[in-house]
């Protein structure tokens, strides 16, 4: 069976992510590495050794993983603030590339790479992995299918244990500076654009309110999110995400659309049940933990369609664009005690 050999940029807890979902992909082989920290190396070739991949070579410098003919394929994943600089070079070197989200901290910044991409006539993808999801994926089907006719108000609830992003992003990082948003577009960006895909529907206004949480514990911060959108075609969508002490209760995921006819609810990453004509059918979703969120039937997507079959991938962009353009609208509409608008 013909494999990919994948370039990882970046070491951090998204290169994992991946690299636990590439484990699982026959297709996927990781053949090499760059992290400009030398101390991240040897860290991550035990931790790639145990799931079953023999990484041989690292990289400090980006342009000698680019250059590396054995690298078919990058997946970059790196903080925003980095992303345009890094990706940028991935794509000047002609590898085809799936770009972590958020692929810029500005909708200007993906703009640039797009052009990029154009004119070097190379293939990308933003890992927007909701859209993978095997739950979200059976309610866009049940959508499609008409089995609660056209969709009235959607709701959302996403709980993420403090602890977890913790671990993630340590006490100091980038990633807890709330005047510029904290982890927040990083953790929202993802649904603004499952929102769109969900609904074939482009944003109107949004509102939304955040409540901070200083956790000592950890030395970072806890968020409750508050949000509703109203699309174009009149449907209202509202959100509510949340990171707090773990030993809150809050479920992981719960999601539910009122249609004309009938409900779908998202009881969880595994488990989805429709409420249509008097019936209630459930579809247990089977799932291992790198399928749950999407990054695994995304990873299989962009290393079999995009990057072996040279497909352009149905994932753009300019689909990034429009999800960190909401995630913003959040930080704008909060900070303003005021709706943000769209334009048309």
């Amino acid at each position: 069976m013909e494999k990919v050999g994948i370039g990882l940029a970046g070491l951090g807890f998204m290169a994992r992510i991946h690299s636990r979902a590439l484990a699982e992909i026959p297709k996927a082989e990781i053949v090499a590495a760059w992290s400009k920290f030398p101390a991240e190396h040897e860290k991550f070739k035990e931790f790639a050794a145990g799931l079953g991949f023999k990484v041989k070579k690292f990289y400090t410098e980006i342009e000698e993983m680019t250059n590396d003919p054995d690298v078919e394929a990058v997946i970059c994943a790196v903080p925003p603030r980095f992303m345009e600089t890094i990706a940028s070079g991935i794509l000047r070197a002609g590898k085809t590339a799936l770009l972590e989200c958020p692929p810029s901290d500005t909708p200007q910044g993906i703009d640039r790479l797009s052009e990029l991409a154009r004119t070097k006539n190379v293939r990308v993808m933003p890992g927007l992995c909701y859209r993978f999801a095997p739950c979200f994926r059976k309610v866009k089907d049940l959508l499609d299918a008409g089995e609660i006719g056209n969709p009235i108000s959607i709701s959302f609830t996403e709980f993420v244990p403090a602890d977890s992003l913790a671990r993630q992003w340590a006490p100091g990082s980038w990633a807890w500076n709330r005047a510029t948003g904290g982890p927040i577009i990083t953790m929202t960006i993802f649904c603004m654009d499952l929102t769109r895909w969900v609904l074939n529907s482009e944003p109107a206004s949004l509102t939304a309110k955040i409540d901070w949480l200083e956790l000592p514990k950890y030395g970072t911060w806890g968020y409750r999110v508050f949000n509703a959108i109203k699309f174009r075609n009149d449907v209202v969508w509202t959100n509510m995400f949340a990171s707090e002490d773990s030993s809150v209760p809050g479920p992981p995921l719960r999601m539910e659309i009122t249609g004309e006819s009938g409900t779908i609810i998202v009881d969880g990453p595994e488990k989805v049940i429709l409420k249509s004509g008097g019936r209630v059918t459930e579809y247990p979703l089977k799932l291992s933990r790198p399928e749950k969120w999407g990054h695994k039937p995304e990873d299989e997507y962009f290393l079999k369609s995009v990057a072996l079959k040279g497909e352009e991938p149905l994932v753009k962009l300019s689909d990034a664009k429009k999800a960190l353009e909401m995630s913003l609208a959040i930080l704008k509409s909060s900070q303003s005690d005021s709706p943000a608008y769209f334009d048309s």
